[in-house]
């Protein structure tokens, strides 16, 4: 019976990561996305291209988005799209085609997720923000990093439960913390708008949270040095293996 219990949840963890896109709780993750309407009189192609962020239109302190985890730009011939573990207010994009560079006019955007029209002509870069206005948030992103982190916590503990012979009944409170932690890490962290501490300071809640709250709930079932260890690991399982599926599924273009 044991080791039905364990193979069990080891095998439906399994599909899960290689039928999935993972949004688990590595932070909240806005991103934009640009889709790109070629407007030249000869066919170009685009080779790479940067995005730049500034603190003010004028972009006197501009400076490359970068590559910080999963924090970086990918394109394809007809798109790009980038991730952040936040944004400045203003950006910048600029694009190295197979003829010559060309650069966008300063835009911002107050969206979470949002969606431009690119328009690449002659010489320049048009930005058309086309976020649908019910898009406009955290929502679309936030219901799959809730649904997809509470399935691989909830099988993290199962397997951990089984094996420390602990009551079962300690899933109904892993549930209740997943519910209660990931809406602080995704709405109230970003503030930080520094993404190490983000990610730092966010995993420290979840896994601190989560142990006092599973102990508190399940005093006669699970001891608080337990209770810490099935809190690190189902962090850890959702940090590094969902972030890891997370970055080669979110930038396969």
């Amino acid at each position: 019976m044991k080791n039905k219990f364990i193979t069990l949840p080891l095998l439906l963890l399994t599909i899960l990561i290689y039928s999935f896109p993972v949004y688990a709780d590595i932070g909240p993750k806005p991103s934009m996305s640009f889709n790109l309407i070629y407007e030249t009189s000869q066919e170009i192609n685009l080779i790479d291209g940067e995005q730049y962020q500034c603190s003010d239109k004028d972009c006197a302190d501009i400076k490359p988005l970068g590559e910080f985890g999963p924090q970086r730009l990918r394109c394809s011939q007809s798109s790009c799209h980038s991730l952040a573990y936040g944004y400045s207010p203003y950006q910048k994009l600029v694009l190295n085609f197979s003829d010559k560079n060309r650069e966008s006019n300063v835009f911002n955007t107050n969206s979470f997720n949002s969606n431009f029209n690119v328009k690449v002509t002659e010489s320049q870069l048009i930005i058309e923000d086309v976020t649908p206005l019910l898009s406009r948030g955290e929502t679309p992103y936030f219901l799959n990093a809730l649904i997809l982190t509470v399935v691989l916590e909830l099988l993290t503990a199962l397997i951990y439960l089984s094996r420390a012979k602990i009551s079962k009944k300690v899933l109904a409170s892993v549930f209740v913390a997943n519910i209660i932690s990931l809406p602080i890490v995704w709405f109230v962290f970003p503030i930080l708008q520094n993404p190490f501490l983000i990610l730092v300071l966010s995993e420290i809640f979840a896994v601190v949270f989560e142990m006092y709250f599973i102990h508190v709930l399940n005093k006669r079932s699970i001891t608080l040095k337990q209770s810490f260890k099935l809190s690190l690991i189902m962090n850890l399982v959702s940090l590094f293996l969902g972030g890891t599926i997370f970055v080669s599924s979110i930038f396969a273009l």
